[in-house]
């Protein structure tokens, strides 16, 4: 698999988690590297991933991938 790297502009590190916008129930999700990349969605490195800001009133999903 190819080495992804953050969608950010100007950013340069290796990503390591997708972002998803629902514009319509005005929700972000943001989880776990998506197997492949999607058009529709944004791969943020792990700086981008914790400052992530979204419009007043939205709501973030944030999946997280369980440890055993």
């Amino acid at each position: 698999m190819r080495e992804r790297f953050c969608s950010k502009v100007g950013c340069a590190r290796e990503a390591v988690s997708t972002l998803t916008y629902d514009y319509g129930d005005q929700m972000a999700a943001i989880g776990p590297l998506g197997g492949t990349h999607d058009p529709h969605a944004h791969d943020l490195c792990a700086i981008h991933t914790e400052r992530l800001s979204v419009p007043k009133g939205w709501v973030v999903v944030r999946h997280e991938t369980l440890q055993v």
